[in-house]
């Protein structure tokens, strides 16, 4: 059955280990998937993307063809207009220039002014178009940021949407999770209140049939030790019986001090021992030891030991006995120690040295060797064992192995926990991202709305600039008008006949025409040109990324078809495992089936096992109770060799003649040897059977022909106490005639011992009485000294500790005080440091525990204070605040009654002193000098 559910347990393993490898190849087909149909999506977007890069690329090389014609079209039209504008001969152009210096005399003045103030213009003009340039630049500048902390704003909405989803899923995903964790932990606690019950009940079956056994040996013992009580009367109990701990808490340690002694039998008499192991053997009731109070040695308890040390007593004065028995309590346990802790055991054994044996209270043993050994007494009641119960254990199993299955089974897997946790990570991943992206578009949308706020200030600061300098060139310009309208006037009255004859208003005219189609060729040139240019690099930007979007397609492409690839082989996988855990299942099935019909035939079986158990249980009782049959004949044939025997020694010590047919009563020893006939040690019989009893007729055979049938047949008590009563009847009258002569100076010797021992018990009372009274005085007396002190140290303890401990942090200082404990009969101190919670001494640190150490030190002191106080070093383990709290408290404390000699070697604490002694050596004299200072004719 156990091979069978090992089997059904690795199918189970085998069918678990499987389902998460199925679980993963869906969470793997499924991601394989979405990675396929996100190419596909991308691949139809970068599609897109380039039918619309080639679009806009074959528009730009259109673009740029026509712009070539249309340039080379306006380059001829220029051509064409140039050759219809007004031209002049050679001496036209000679008249134009003889004329043009004739007026360049004229208005001298108001020409240098003109240039200076055109100069003056064009760098006013340089300087508005500058202006007007930057605020054109702010503005766009404006417009660009107002758009950008517009898009920004949408952005960061669409990010907080994202974050507060994201933060949804992860918030469902966590508590999935949580709840898959929780059921996980309550089947985890199930499983294991199962499993403990389950191993409580495999060691109640384990036990079972050893305490079984045990709780039938022990009835069987105390069966017997009753029986031995109600014959033999010197027969007092087993040890265990006869002596009780005096607290539970040395039950264990006395149990393993007692050991092999703890069933032990005490008897009064060696005598008794020796009749109760024949009874014993006779019997067949086993075997047991015996300990007769007349013969067992007992060496003295040694006194030193039950004050030895603190924590460790005697065993012997941690039981309660009756005084009859003390000496075998005293040889059961001799001197072992009971031990408080292990660490008394180690100072009384190993640190002092003593040859003895200590216990502690757990059980741990240090033996007179000095080894050291672990245990408990196994000594107990055991518990009785039925049939029934035993049957409840085996159900009880049975239901608790179903439920530890049906946990396994609604266990959940680990692979949803992975697939979980990784999407929770993923999600934390991404919220923390989402955050990151958040809080920079935060602090980018920021600085946006500041650079804002300062284009706008820097545009509400340039307008005032810009107004001034347009008024400025409106000044100017009008001056210039004003002077060029003199120069104009100059030069018309000059050019007058020759702009007649050219047919043109005024010179000015002329120049503006010829200026205006030069120009106007050069910028349409200019302009092309630009366009030209600015098409050309834009043609090729498109067609690089035309490749690039190419490439990617590509790349997309290659990527799907390695996906769809993997999703295939997932798919062959998946099939492959799902036929595995099918094939699992079946045999898991057939494995389960194999198990319950094992299991219907052992409870069969079980069922036939317990009925024969119950029939040789029956066969058993039967003999056992034919077997004390025989021994009680047995017994009953001794007890009556014993009388014939103890007859025979009367007979030949009176001298008595009996009627004998054969034999002597001379072969008759005069003393019954047992030792020699009795064994100490019961052996069992190798048959197991009982024998007759054969006993020693010491070849004696009495001839009972004296009496007739009738007194023969006649063994009733009547007849026996008849004879008896007839046999005492005669030795009194044989007495009678036979007085001793001695009797009178026997009776005086008699009365003066009883005398004597009268008054000695007379004077042994009174000594005792007188002892008492003088122990109760000193007991009394030695009490009240000690509570006076008690009540006075702890009244000082707490004062003491706060004066030592209070400071700026806490003005009120720390709290210490005693406490009795009744159970233990000793004292326990306690102290609280300042701004600390309550701990045991042992867990306070080294400081702490100074500090507590000197104000119990004080506290004592003060209650019979001597006049001298000696401090070796105290400060060792404190700080140089605790220092001086130290110091403080012995230089307000010493006084010419009270003085204080301290050894220290922190400055801190001796500087506080009214004199120094230092100790050195001498290396002149080789020896250690003194040198000595007085602080009080110093300042403090």
């Amino acid at each position: 059955v156990v091979k069978e559910e090992k089997k059904v347990k690795r199918a189970e393993k085998a069918l678990e280990a499987k389902e998460p490898e199925l679980v993963a190849t869906d969470e793997k087909i499924k991601h394989s998937s979405r990675k396929v149909h996100n190419a596909k999506t991308m691949y139809e977007q970068v599609g897109k993307d380039e039918e619309r890069q080639r679009a806009k690329l074959e528009a730009l090389r259109r673009d740029l063809v026509a712009t070539h014609r249309a340039a080379d079209e306006a380059a001829e039209a220029h051509r064409r207009a140039s050759q219809y504008n007004t031209s002049l001969s050679e001496e036209s152009l000679a008249e134009y220039r003889s004329l043009k210096a004739a007026a360049s005399v004229l208005a001298v003045a108001e020409r240098q002014s003109l240039e200076a103030l055109e100069r003056e213009e064009k760098t006013m003009a340089r300087t508005l178009n500058q202006v007007k340039t930057k605020l054109e630049e702010i503005d766009t500048k404006r417009n660009k940021l107002t758009e950008d902390a517009a898009l920004q704003g949408e952005k960061k909405d669409d990010l907080e949407g994202k974050l507060a989803s994201l933060q949804a899923d992860l918030a469902r995903a966590k508590q999935e999770y949580e709840n898959v964790q929780s059921e996980r932990t309550r089947i985890s606690r199930l499983e294991t209140e199962t499993n403990e019950k389950l191993a409580d009940v495999y060691h109640r079956l384990l036990q079972a049939g050893v305490d079984r056994t045990e709780s039938e040996r022990e009835a069987k013992l105390k069966e017997t030790l009753a029986s031995l009580q109600r014959i033999f009367p010197g027969v007092r109990g087993r040890v265990v019986d006869l002596c009780k701990p005096t607290q539970r808490k040395y039950e264990t340690a006395v149990s393993v001090i007692l050991g092999r002694n703890i069933d032990a039998v005490v008897v009064d008499e060696e005598k008794t021992a020796i009749e109760c192991i024949e009874y014993l053997r006779t019997q067949r009731a086993g075997q047991a030891t015996f300990l007769p109070l007349d013969t067992i040695s007992v060496k003295p308890v040694n006194d030193k030991y039950r004050s030895f040390a603190k924590g460790a007593r005697l065993a012997v004065d941690v039981i309660q006995y009756e005084p009859a028995v003390e000496r075998a309590m005293q040889h059961a346990c001799g001197n072992a120690l009971v031990c408080d802790t292990m660490d008394v055991a180690k100072y009384v054994c190993w640190e002092k040295g003593q040859e003895v044996k200590a216990v502690t209270l757990e059980g741990t043993v240090i033996h007179k060797s000095g080894l050291m050994t672990g245990g408990r007494s196994t000594h107990g009641s055991g518990k009785k064992w039925e049939e029934k119960d035993v049957q409840g254990l085996i159900r009880l199993r049975d239901n608790l192995k179903s439920q530890l299955q049906e946990l396994s089974r609604s266990k959940p897997r680990g692979k949803g926990d992975e697939n979980v946790i990784a999407e929770i990570t993923r999600l934390e991943s991404a919220i923390t991202l989402a955050k990151d992206d958040l809080s920079a578009l935060k602090l980018r949308l920021t600085g946006t709305k500041d650079e804002l706020k300062f284009v706008e200030r820097e545009l509400k600061k340039l307008a005032p600039e810009r107004k001034k300098v347009e008024t400025a060139y409106s000044t100017l310009t009008s001056r210039i008008a004003a002077l060029r309208a003199v120069i104009d006037e100059a030069e018309d009255g000059v050019f007058s006949s020759f702009c007649a004859n050219i047919g043109v208003r005024n010179v000015r005219e002329y120049e503006e025409r010829q200026l205006k189609i030069a120009e106007e060729e050069s910028q349409a040139r200019l302009r092309y040109d630009q366009q030209i240019a600015r098409l050309t690099h834009q043609a090729q930007f498109e067609e690089e990324q035309l490749q690039l979007t190419q490439t990617r397609l590509t790349t997309i492409r290659k990527t799907q078809e390695e996906e769809e690839a993997k999703v295939v082989e997932l798919e062959e996988e998946k099939r492959r495992i799902q036929l595995q855990i099918d094939e699992a299942r079946d045999a898991l099935a057939r494995l389960r089936e194999g198990l319950n019909e094992l299991n219907n035939s052992q409870e069969e079986k079980t069922k036939a096992v317990e009925q024969a158990r119950k029939t040789h249980g029956r066969a058993a009782k039967v003999l056992d109770q034919a077997l004390k049959e025989i021994g009680l004949k047995n017994d009953d044939i001794e007890k009556l060799a014993l009388e014939r025997s103890a007859l025979y020694r009367k007979c030949r010590l009176e001298d008595i003649k009996l009627p004998l047919l054969r034999g002597n009563l001379k072969s008759v020893p005069m003393e019954e040897n047992l030792r020699e006939e009795v064994a100490m040690d019961i052996d069992e019989d190798e048959e197991g059977a009982q024998r007759p009893k054969k006993v020693q007729d010491f070849g004696i055979e009495v001839d009972f022909d004296a009496l007739d049938d009738e007194e023969r047949e006649d063994n009733s008590s009547e007849t026996l106490a008849g004879i008896e009563a007839s046999i005492t009847k005669l030795n009194t009258e044989i007495d009678r005639m036979a007085p001793n002569l001695k009797a009178i100076e026997r009776l005086d010797d008699v009365e003066a011992k009883l005398a004597e021992t009268e008054r000695e018990a007379e004077k042994a009372r009174k000594d005792s009485k007188t002892a008492r009274d003088q122990f109760n005085d000193v007991k009394r007396r030695r009490y009240e000294l000690f509570t006076e002190a008690y009540n006075h140290i702890a009244d000082r303890i707490d004062p003491v500790y706060k004066e030592l401990t209070k400071g700026k942090s806490a003005p009120m200082g720390g709290v210490a005080y005693l406490s009795q404990e009744p159970y233990t009969a000793g004292i326990k101190y306690h102290a609280m440091p300042p701004m600390k919670r309550f701990r045991d001494m042992e867990q306070l640190s080294g400081g702490e525990k100074t500090v507590a150490a000197l104000a119990l030190l004080f506290a004592i002191h003060s209650y019979q204070p001597a006049p001298f106080f000696v401090l070796d070093e105290v400060d060792a383990a404190l700080d140089n605040t605790n220092v001086a709290k130290i110091a403080n408290y012995i230089r307000s404390h010493a006084s010419d009654d009270f003085q204080f000699i301290v050894i220290s070697l922190k400055g801190s604490l001796y500087e506080r002193g009214h004199s120094l002694v230092g100790i050195y050596r001498d290396q002149d004299v080789n020896s250690s000098r003194t040198l000595t200072l007085d602080l009080t004719q110093y300042d403090d």
